[in-house]
C-alpha cells in the first residue's frame, strides 16, 4: 500500500432542515473544497434543498444560482427506508458563508451532517 503524500482536512456539521432561512444552519465554507450532505430518511414527497449564500456570518442570504443562471438546489431522491447522501453543488464553493433550506415542508425537522473536506 502506498504512503499518503497529502492528508485532507475534514469537518462535520450536524443540521436540521428547516423552510426558513433563518432557523437554518449557517455553515463556514471559506476553507472548504468538497462537502457531502448525509440525510435521514424523509417523506417520498421531499423535492429539492436549496442554497443561500452570504458574504459575512450574519448577512444577508440569498439564493444561490449557478453561471447559466440556475438555481442550484440539490434534488432529492428521498426515502422511507434508508437515508441518502448528496454532493453540495459546486457554486457553493464560492461562497464565504452557505444555509441548506428545504425546499418544501416535506423535509423539515429531517436531521443530517454535512461533511466538509479541504
Amino acid at each position: 500500500m502506498s504512503e499518503i503524500k497529502i492528508k485532507r482536512r475534514a469537518r462535520n456539521v450536524s443540521i436540521t432542515l428547516s423552510t426558513s432561512t433563518s432557523s437554518a444552519t449557517t455553515l463556514r465554507m471559506d476553507d472548504m473544497s468538497g462537502a457531502m450532505v448525509s440525510l435521514a430518511t424523509m417523506s417520498t414527497d421531499a423535492s429539492t434543498l436549496q442554497l443561500y449564500g452570504a458574504e459575512s456570518e450574519n448577512g444577508t442570504y440569498r439564493r444561490v444560482y449557478d453561471a447559466s443562471g440556475n438555481a442550484a438546489d440539490i434534488t432529492l431522491d428521498p426515502s422511507t427506508t434508508d437515508g441518502r447522501m448528496y454532493a453540495l453543488p459546486d457554486a457553493a464553493f464560492g461562497l464565504s458563508w452557505c444555509k441548506i433550506v428545504s425546499g418544501d415542508t416535506n423535509s423539515t425537522g429531517v436531521s443530517g451532517i454535512v461533511t466538509f473536506k479541504s
